[in-house]
């Protein structure tokens, strides 16, 4: 199969191909071996940087025989900016979805109503949903206390 990439289109690839490699691994001490199909996709694109005219953006690494992005690529790239927009929606996201369900739950016995009556269910989280999404999208963080509840100490 052969792709014909303007010089545009390739760097949009390798910016995508960044923020994929970013998604996947940046939380991981080491690569796992089921990513290796990934990364030698990315490197088989990164090796066509000096064909496509981008050898000031994508280098070789004679020591490690892997190619990786230059300190250019990363000063004039969006892509951090791209992660952090997603970091920062994913993590609104996720509080709100974590204080539904431990509202819903503490409120009624969320699996019994969910197996008799799903409708009821959802419109419920739906409320609750949308009552923390009102709440963060006016005050952020700013009305959110911790509760620290004290444990019986184990010895």
């Amino acid at each position: 199969m052969k792709i014909d990439l303007t010089k545009e289109e390739y760097r949009n690839l390798i910016d995508m191909l960044y923020i994929a490699n970013w998604v996947m691994n940046a939380f991981k001490s080491e690569t796992e071996p089921e990513m290796d199909k990934y990364q030698q996709l990315q490197q088989k694109i990164y090796a066509r940087a000096q064909e496509a005219g981008m050898a000031n953006l994508i280098e070789f690494k004679e020591e490690l025989q892997t190619y990786y992005e230059t300190e250019e690529f990363e000063e004039e790239s969006s892509c951090h900016e791209i992660i952090d927009e997603y970091d920062n929606n994913q993590f609104w996201d996720r509080l709100v979805e974590e204080l539904t369900v431990r509202d819903l739950h503490a409120e009624l016995d969320a699996r019994k109503i969910k197996e008799k009556d799903a409708d009821s269910y959802f419109e419920r989280f739906s409320a609750i949903q949308k009552k923390y999404t009102k709440e963060f999208e006016k005050n952020g963080l700013n009305n959110l206390m911790l509760k620290i509840r004290k444990t019986a100490k184990s010895y």
